[in-house]
């Protein structure tokens, strides 16, 4: 690591070198790019590839969305990094051989780019990242389902996470006697305890979709035998999204969804 001072500012820089995945990569002025990483040591960082546009830039063709990298950049703290060097460690180019996969794919990127880290967790949320993406190029189908474990994982790191394996008062492990979902308790609730209670908050579900909850962290080995309809895979997203914003308190956006 190289320590860098700029005697104008009186401000103190560092050259640092990283691995990173590519959440958004977005065209600036006529040749250069903005590209937000989540890097394994850093989280978030906003970098400008200067005249990465440009037919005579070394980075031609080298930058892609959701391609992991090793990065070298002049890293500010307050503003735009600048990136250096650039390697390709796994460009991922199989999540895109399938309009549905590559949504679910972008869907992580988006929800990363919404999200808040602790610094200790960085590690963290790269590695699972990571094992999303390797996962996802080895299934052939129902790749949001693949997304949803990942949605689990996620909420376990932020410290809330949903349980779907029984009612959260009484216990019931019933299928048929599961009403929805109550997100204040992070879990699912009985019809029971919805009328004993005089619950009116909760997120009623359909049989269909209650039944994809209760079986969907033990649900890896039959993955391409599960069929569901659309307003089931919508039913689910909206539970997540949802379930997302009540713990955040902020709406989360998942666009990328929007077309399954």
């Amino acid at each position: 690591m190289t320590f860098v001072v700029n005697k104008k500012t009186k401000m103190s820089h560092t050259i640092e070198k990283c691995n990173a995945f590519a959440l958004r990569i977005i065209n600036y002025s006529n040749t250069s790019q903005i590209i937000h990483f989540f890097s394994n040591e850093f989280g978030p960082i906003n970098v400008i590839a200067k005249g990465s546009r440009s037919s005579k830039s070394k980075y031609q063709g080298m930058l892609q969305p959701l391609s992991n990298y090793e990065i070298v950049i002049y890293k500010k703290d307050s503003t735009l990094s600048l990136l250096k060097e650039i390697s390709i460690v796994k460009d991922n180019f199989e999540l895109f051989n399938n309009l549905e996969k590559t949504a679910v794919a972008q869907g992580a990127a988006e929800l990363y780019l919404q999200l808040m880290f602790e610094e200790n967790d960085y590690a963290k949320f790269y590695k699972l990242l990571d094992q999303y993406l390797s996962y996802l190029q080895k299934v052939d189908k129902n790749f949001i389902i693949i997304f949803w474990r990942f949605l689990l994982r996620v909420t376990t790191l932020l410290g809330f996470s949903l349980k779907f394996d029984k009612c959260v008062f009484c216990q019931t492990t019933a299928s048929e006697k599961i009403y929805g979902i109550l997100f204040r308790q992070n879990g699912l609730i009985c019809i029971d305890c919805v009328r004993k209670k005089e619950i009116t908050e909760s997120f009623k579900c359909s049989r269909e979709t209650i039944k994809i909850l209760l079986s969907l962290r033990n649900i890896s080995d039959k993955i391409n035998d599960i069929k569901m309809s659309q307003l089931v895979v919508k039913e689910i997203n909206t539970i997540f999204k949802t379930y997302l914003s009540y713990n955040l308190h902020r709406r989360i956006h998942l666009k990328s969804l929007e077309i399954l």
